[in-house]
C-alpha cells in the first residue's frame, strides 16, 4: 500500500482564488453594462432612422409633414403624428384595424380618454416609439391610471416627441395655465410643414427629441399628474376654445417647445418638457429633418439647440 499523500487545496488558497474571481468579476461587469447600453443606444439611434424614413415617405405621399392639430377638434384628446405614421413603419395592419372599429378613427375617437381605451391596439407596445434605455418601458407604466384616464399606464409608450420649435420664436399664449404654445419648428399646432419650408437647412433642424426617462425631475408629480411630461402615443394635442385669434391655447403633447437645455430636471410647463434620456451622460438621441440621427451631449449649449429648434429664423448652428 502507497504511503503516498494526496494534497488537495487549503482553505487560505480556495478563499484567494475566489476573491480574485470576484475581482475579475467586478472589472468586467462595467465593460458588460457598456457593452449592453452600447447596444442599446444604436438601438434607440435606429428608432429614430425608421421613424425619420417614414417621415420622408409621407411627406412624399402628401408633400407636407404631418399636421393635424386644428380649433376646434372633433374630439377631445385627438390622436397626433404617430398613427399616421403606421404605413411607413410596418403598422398597417393597425391602422386598418383602427379603422375597423371606427371610420376615419384617427380623427374621430380618442383612445386616451373616450374610445377603447384598453384595447389591444393601444396597449400593445410599438418597439420603434420606445427606447430600450428607458426605466420606463414599451408601456407608459409612469403614469397612473386614474380619473378619464383610466388606461393610460397600458397604452403603449412614446419617447420621441415632435420639434415645436424654440420657446424664444413664434411664442403664442393666452396667459392661462399650459396654453401656451410655438409656431417655429416642425411639428407644431396648425402645421402645414414642407420640407422646402426649413430654410435653415434639414441637417440643421430638429424633426424629433428624444424624452424618454422620468430619472431625477423636480418636482416628481411633474411626471405622474397633470400635462406634463410623458404619455402614451395615443394623444397627441388639446386645443382650447375659444378659437378667435389670440385666445387660441394649445396642449403640446406629442410634440414639445425647447426652452430649457437637454437634460433638465427643474420646474417646466407642460409644452417645454426638456429632452432627457437614461443613456449615458444623459446625452439624447435626436431625428433631424435630413433622416439623420445625432446623439446630443446634455453639455450642448442652449443656444445652439433654440436655433437647431427653428426651420427659417437664420439661425445656423455651429458645431453640436
Amino acid at each position: 500500500m502507497s504511503g503516498r499523500r494526496i494534497r488537495g487545496f487549503t482553505l487560505i488558497e480556495l478563499l484567494v482564488v475566489i476573491a480574485i474571481i470576484a475581482i475579475l468579476i467586478a472589472l468586467l461587469l462595467p465593460a458588460v453594462q457598456q457593452a449592453r447600453e452600447a447596444a442599446r443606444l444604436t438601438q434607440c439611434r435606429n428608432n429614430q432612422k425608421q421613424l425619420g424614413l417614414a417621415f420622408h415617405n409621407y411627406h412624399d405621399v402628401y408633400n407636407m409633414l404631418p399636421s393635424y392639430s386644428m380649433c376646434p377638434h372633433p374630439v377631445n384628446y385627438p390622436m397626433g403624428w404617430v398613427p399616421r405614421l403606421f404605413p411607413y413603419i410596418d403598422e398597417a395592419n393597425r391602422y386598418n384595424a383602427m379603422d375597423a372599429l371606427y371610420p376615419n378613427y384617427m380623427t374621430r375617437r380618442s383612445p386616451m380618454r373616450s374610445n377603447n381605451q384598453n384595447d389591444p391596439l393601444f396597449c400593445t407596445p410599438i418597439k420603434v416609439l420606445y427606447c430600450p434605455s428607458s426605466e420606463i418601458g414599451g408601456t407608459c407604466q409612469n403614469r397612473p391610471g386614474a380619473g378619464n384616464f383610466l388606461y393610460q399606464n397600458l397604452q403603449g409608450s412614446l419617447h420621441y416627441r415632435g420639434n415645436g420649435g424654440s420657446r424664444d420664436v413664434d411664442y403664442f399664449t393666452n396667459n392661462a395655465a399650459n396654453q401656451d404654445y410655438t409656431q417655429s419648428g416642425v411639428i407644431y399646432p396648425e402645421s402645414t410643414t414642407r420640407i422646402t419650408d426649413i430654410k435653415d437647412g434639414t441637417s440643421n433642424t430638429i424633426l424629433l427629441g428624444e424624452i424618454s426617462s422620468a430619472i431625477g425631475w423636480t418636482p416628481p408629480t411633474l411626471e405622474t399628474s397633470g400635462f406634463g411630461g410623458m404619455f402614451p402615443w395615443v394623444w397627441g394635442y388639446y386645443a382650447y376654445t375659444p378659437c378667435t385669434p389670440g385666445s387660441k391655447g394649445y396642449l403640446m403633447i406629442d410634440h414639445k417647445m425647447v426652452q430649457w437645455p437637454i437634460g433638465y430636471r427643474g420646474p417646466w410647463s407642460a409644452s417645454a418638457t426638456p429632452y432627457n434620456s437614461a443613456h449615458a451622460a444623459k446625452s439624447c438621441t435626436t431625428l433631424l429633418c435630413d433622416g439623420s440621427v445625432r446623439v446630443l451631449s446634455s453639455n450642448l449649449d442652449l443656444g445652439t439647440l433654440k436655433a437647431m429648434a427653428t426651420r427659417s429664423q437664420g439661425d445656423i448652428p455651429g458645431e453640436f
